[in-house]
C-alpha cells in the first residue's frame, strides 16, 4: 500500500509514542506501506521540525523524518491540485497522485476532499484499520 503522510501524521507521532500515527511511521519504516515523498514535502517535513514550538520534539522529528526519507520512494508531482480549503495541503495530493499512492494520511482530514483522482484522504486510525 503507497502512501503519502501529512506533517501532522510525523508530529503525532512525537507527541505520543504509542499512538496510531507513530504505528503508521513504524509500519512506514518497517516497510509494510511504502511512502512517497516529494522535494517540497520533505521541505515541509523538516522546515517544521525546525519550528521553536517543537523544540521538545525536535531530535525525534528529525530522527522520524530521516527514517521515512530512507525508505520512502521520491517523486516529482505536477502542481495542479486546488482541492484543498488550505492551499498548502494540495501538495500532498499532487505528491499522492504523482506517485500512485492509495491514501493521503492525515490528522486534518477537514483541509481536504474526501477522495481526489483516485486518492481517499484518511486518518491514521482509518489507515491502521485497513
Amino acid at each position: 500500500m503507497r502512501v503519502v503522510l501529512d506533517t501532522n501524521i510525523l508530529i503525532s507521532a512525537c507527541w505520543t509514542p504509542g499512538g496510531n500515527e507513530a504505528r503508521v511511521i513504524a509500519m512506514a519504516v518497517g516497510g509494510a506501506l511504502e511512502i512517497a515523498v516529494s522535494d517540497e514535502l520533505e521541505a515541509e517535513y523538516r522546515d517544521v521540525a525546525g519550528r521553536k514550538k517543537f523544540a521538545k520534539q525536535r531530535e525525534a522529528l528529525e530522527a522520524a523524518i530521516d527514517s521515512l526519507l530512507a525508505v520512502a520512494s521520491r517523486v516529482e508531482p505536477v502542481a495542479e491540485c486546488e482541492a484543498c480549503s488550505d492551499a498548502d495541503d494540495n501538495q500532498l495530493l499532487d505528491c499522492a497522485v504523482a506517485a500512485g499512492a492509495q491514501f493521503v494520511v492525515t490528522g486534518n482530514g477537514k483541509h481536504f476532499p474526501a477522495e481526489w483522482r483516485g486518492v481517499r484522504v484518511i486518518n491514521a486510525r482509518a489507515l491502521l484499520d485497513l
